[in-house]
């Protein structure tokens, strides 16, 4: 074989057709977003996604599950974890895709609601109150959730003229101790 042919590396276009979906499912709702566009991306043929993922719900199933991690609401400390939290939120992570607005484009589908709940039940409420570890652990999680949900709306999908950029000292502050209160008991 020709080193200048491609070898095929089924684990590199699986990977290329999982993160174009991630970026795609991102950006649109479910049903616009077609497997042609997602694998055209990939570089790759539509009917890999049958191979490798059985169907387009797998699919985003797949790239939902990849892109929910509860590693930046665990740091290291609890004392300061509402500064933390907002430092790791606002530190530009280029390769990191965003998985809020795949779970509020996941709402517009009954099914696929379901699985984004399992998911981010799965995937982040049951890490974070682990974490926390006490009896209203999961209620914690949830104040979390929600704190992180309405500061990337308002930064990434409805993005108001304040929230990009740099926040001003003052909101960054308010965040911090948003979050902050948001774990402490009491």
């Amino acid at each position: 074989m020709e080193d200048s042919v491609r070898r095929r590396n089924p684990e590199r276009t699986r990977q290329s057709i999982l993160s174009a979906a991630q970026e795609i499912f991102s950006r649109r709702p479910y049903a616009e977003a077609s497997l042609k566009e997602i694998t055209a991306k990939a570089g790759a043929n539509p009917a890999l996604v049958s191979r490798y993922f059985g169907s387009k719900e797998k699919l985003f199933e797949a790239a939902l599950e990849a892109s929910l991690d509860a590693g930046p609401l665990m740091p290291a400390s609890r004392e300061s974890f509402g500064e933390q939290v907002v430092s790791a939120f606002l530190s530009p992570d280029r390769g990191r895709v965003n998985p809020l607005s795949m779970l509020i484009f996941s709402t517009a589908e009954a099914g696929l609601q379901s699985m984004a709940l399992r998911l981010l039940q799965d995937r982040i409420v049951v890490p974070l109150s682990a974490w926390l570890g006490e009896d209203d652990a999961e209620t914690r999680a949830a104040r979390v959730m929600m704190v992180a949900s309405g500061f990337f709306i308002y930064r990434s999908l409805l993005p108001l003229a304040s929230m990009t950029g740099p926040l001003d000292p003052a909101t960054r502050q308010w965040l911090a101790n948003c979050f902050q209160s948001a774990i402490d008991k009491g």
